[in-house]
């Protein structure tokens, strides 16, 4: 075969150009259900058949001359390695807020930031809540950009269940992705101390960022009242005791960017604190006083699961993994195993549809109690198969 060939848990069979005279890979190959090639691989070899075709017949050669035609070798399109598209907009964002400061231009290239990342996740929201949660609960660097984006799509799944607009939801997307604007540099400092924070100019610096964060979007040029609301009301507790009705759209915007922020935050890990499990973090903020979920929290339990993707779980099977998906029943999320019963890493990840009794999730598991990482490209490829198969599979 001119490219490798896959299983439908992303597991490699035959390399590209490999013999298939081997009796046991014919019958590695003959067990599967279906075979698999990446797209960039079969695509690249389509377009060196359609050009050896080309050149066949732009010779008039006979037909037996046309069906013997083959591609010359066409080195593949490099596929990115995985996570390095998400990073490249963790790293745009990044270099769009700081130069705030000295480049009022910079709005325009957070919107752009907005823009390729929404283009990104169409269909693929699941993989990117599972990547940014994911890392999060690992990585510190880039904190401020992380968490932003982390929100953006957190919001963006909360709001649609709310039944917002894609303009509507568009405005939200900016304001999550500006509303730390005047904190950012500080926030990356921070999430490396240890400890409350005991300087008065980091704590007042803290305390004024959302008013100071809209004026440095009235001072770039943004006029739109709901996301300059929005940023400068973000941390104001008094807008969840009033009426839904009563809040204007920036006020709502700023009421979920609220709860969402903390949300994302306790996912997230920080110097002297790891990242809390999924369970832990909702009950910080998504419940109310009396252990319920508020409507608030309801609304974002419903958007991205108690389990959300890049959450580890534990299995009624023992087993521990990594949520790959949200499912039909926020508590019944797709799995990928990780540990076996007996704690041991699996050779490949396992499909789990946690809807099974056998496979149904026993507890939210912290990050920092899961000695292993999730291998990127194998998760990329069940996202793939998911994709492709759907939860039923």
């Amino acid at each position: 075969m001119p490219f490798s060939v896959y299983a439908a848990d992303g597991r490699l069979l035959l390399p590209a150009h490999a013999p298939l005279a081997d009796v046991r890979v014919q019958a590695k190959l003959g067990r599967q259900q279906a075979l698999f090639v990446q797209r960039a691989d079969h695509d690249a070899w389509r377009r060196g058949l359609a050009r050896a075709v080309d050149k066949v017949m732009q010779s008039n050669a006979s037909l037996s001359q046309l069906a013997q035609a083959r591609p010359d070798p066409v080195p593949p399109v490099q596929a990115p390695l995985p996570g390095e598209e998400w990073e490249h907009v963790v790293l745009a964002l990044d270099r769009a807020v700081q130069a705030a400061r000295r480049d009022v231009g910079w709005v325009r290239a957070v919107q752009d930031v907005q823009a390729q990342m929404r283009a990104m996740v169409c269909r693929r929201v699941d993989e990117a809540l599972f990547y940014f949660i994911h890392t999060g609960s690992r990585r510190t660097a880039l904190y401020s950009s992380r968490q932003a984006l982390r929100c953006m799509l957190i919001a963006g799944e909360a709001a649609r269940e709310l039944g917002w607009s894609e303009e509507r939801i568009a405005v939200l997307d900016k304001a999550a992705l500006t509303m730390n604007v005047a904190s950012w540099q500080l926030q990356d400092e921070l999430v490396c101390h240890v400890g409350p924070i005991v300087d008065e100019q980091q704590r007042a610096k803290i305390d004024r960022h959302p008013a100071e964060g809209a004026w440095w979007l009235r001072h770039s040029g943004v006029t739109d009242p709901a996301w300059l609301e929005a940023v400068q009301l973000h941390h104001d507790d008094s807008l969840a005791a009033r009426a839904p009705s009563s809040l204007t759209p920036g006020q709502e915007m700023a009421h979920l960017l609220r709860r969402v922020d903390r949300y994302s935050a306790m996912l997230s890990r920080r110097a002297g604190r790891e990242a809390l499990s999924a369970t832990q973090a909702a009950q910080q903020a998504c419940l109310g006083t009396d252990g319920k979920p508020d409507p608030t929290g309801s609304l974002m339990l419903k958007a991205v699961g108690l389990y959300p993707p890049g959450c580890f779980v534990r299995l009624a099977s023992r087993e521990t993994g990594i949520v790959l998906a949200r499912g039909e029943r926020a508590n019944a999320p797709v799995v990928a195993a990780l540990l076996n019963a007996e704690g041991a890493s699996m050779a490949e990840p396992r499909l789990r549809f946690t809807t099974q009794a056998k496979h149904a999730v026993c507890t939210a598991v912290s990050p920092g109690l899961v000695h292993v990482d999730p291998p990127l490209d194998r998760m990329q490829a069940l996202h793939v198969y998911l994709k492709s198969n759907g939860p039923a599979a």
